[in-house]
């Protein structure tokens, strides 16, 4: 009787389980929930870093432009222009995480020259990537084919900001990819409006 019992119920109850589709909603939350958390963290960061290189882009233009604008300029001026252009980058902060760095340079007749050259903090950590004062520059590293003539001068300037994933950070696996922590670089030339810039303080 009893094995009868059990030869009834077990099947039916087999065939309501296979036909029955509770759960299912859970299952693929289970599924999907995982995927749609990693592309909505993932669309963070990459908005993140977009900033970053659009922050750093906005504040190398215009600090150079700031600078090319002025004939004389003296370090207490040259300062107020780096508290000025340090707010484009806001909400990051380039203390302690970056650089600004100005560079004059001059053309020569055997090439050319940094005569001077100002940071915007006081982290000595990042170096101009195209030279240091009195030594050549290094125009290759400056966009397009750039030449300087004799006498001729420009104005270079250069931010480099560290960035540093918030969510998914990966720079222990993956260092040269979007979510590890890297260096955003950028750089814009400006002639001076007046051919040349004195700077008759130096850098501040």
């Amino acid at each position: 009787m009893l094995i009868h019992l059990r030869n009834l119920v077990i099947p039916r109850f087999m065939q309501r389980l296979r036909r029955s589709d509770k759960g299912t909603m859970l299952i693929e939350f289970a599924f999907l929930f995982p995927i749609t958390l990693i592309m909505l963290l993932g669309g963070f960061e990459t908005f993140r870093l977009l900033m970053a290189h659009r922050k750093a882009n906005m504040t190398a233009m215009s600090i150079g432009n700031l600078i090319s604008q002025n004939k004389v300029l003296s370090n207490a001026a040259v300062s107020n222009i780096f508290d000025a252009v340090d707010n484009i980058m806001q909400p990051l902060e380039l203390k302690g995480n970056g650089q600004i760095l100005v560079s004059y340079v001059i053309g020569t007749n055997t090439g050319t020259t940094i005569t001077l050259q100002c940071r915007g903090t006081a982290d000595t950590t990042y170096a101009s990537k195209i030279g240091a004062v009195n030594n050549e520059a290094d125009l290759a590293r400056l966009p397009g084919n750039f030449t300087l003539a004799e006498f001729e001068t420009v104005v270079v300037s250069e931010v480099v900001y560290r960035y540093k994933p918030v969510i998914i950070n990966l720079s222990g696996w993956l260092n040269n990819s979007m979510f590890a922590a890297h260096d955003v670089y950028h750089v814009a030339v400006q002639k001076p409006r007046y051919g040349e810039v004195q700077f008759t303080s130096g850098c501040p």
